[in-house]
């Protein structure tokens, strides 16, 4: 069996994509990732493979072709951080897999807030239900959320309020490095009726971290 490159391919930006990322999946004979991990090695030669939520189906593929084929798992941000790093692992050797970080959008975000991230709590609501969500954030001084089309930043927030949270303000993070980037704090009760654009990320912080800044920002 060839290596299996799992490669994380930052926030978006080609900008924030490492250089040995790139050249790793020059040299891979096959690149799979999804549609906006894809559009950032569409100038590369390589066959390109447009990858969806069924995962074992995916594993299926990669076993295969990996007999023959040097392949590319192209993830969104760093590998580590909620993505198909896992579900790889527990299916093939770890002697035939290697790693390139990249930039997630936690670490990007927090980077724009001049925050650390180092005592961050980070939540992924993609596809699930966080039953203790109110009492992690009531917690916790800096908590992170991956959203997704069901658990949105409103329905979130409006979620926040309705178990009693206060003290609180949000960041919404929206299309994170691209030129249409968005970021927007404000207190949690100002935020759990707008609509956001579908990539973002969410933070709930302690109103003092965030003292000098009130609403939106860059």
């Amino acid at each position: 069996m060839n290596k299996i490159y799992i490669l994380g391919m930052g926030p978006g930006n080609s900008s924030y994509v490492s250089p040995l990322v790139m050249e790793t999946a020059r040299t891979c004979d096959i690149l799979l990732g999804g549609k906006r991990n894809l559009e950032l090695v569409a100038g590369f030669p390589q066959e390109k493979i447009e990858i969806g939520g069924d995962i074992p189906s995916l594993l299926d593929f990669i076993r295969q072709r990996a007999e023959t084929k040097k392949l590319g798992i192209l993830v969104s941000g760093d590998p580590g951080l909620f993505s198909l790093l896992n579900a790889i692992r527990r299916s093939f050797p770890l002697e035939n897999l290697e790693v390139i970080p990249g930039i997630s959008s936690i670490q990007y975000l927090f980077a724009k807030l001049r925050l650390s991230w180092h005592d961050c709590v980070i939540l992924s609501l993609h596809g699930k239900e966080e039953k203790d969500l109110a009492a992690i954030v009531r917690d916790n001084p800096k908590v992170a959320i991956f959203t997704d089309k069901k658990n949105t930043p409103a329905g979130i927030c409006h979620l926040l309020l309705r178990e009693g949270i206060r003290g609180k303000k949000v960041v919404i993070g929206e299309n994170l490095s691209y030129p249409e980037e968005k970021i927007r704090i404000s207190p949690l009760e100002n935020l759990n009726n707008l609509q956001f654009s579908e990539l973002n990320v969410l933070a709930v912080l302690q109103e003092e971290l965030l003292k000098k800044r009130e609403t939106s920002l860059f």
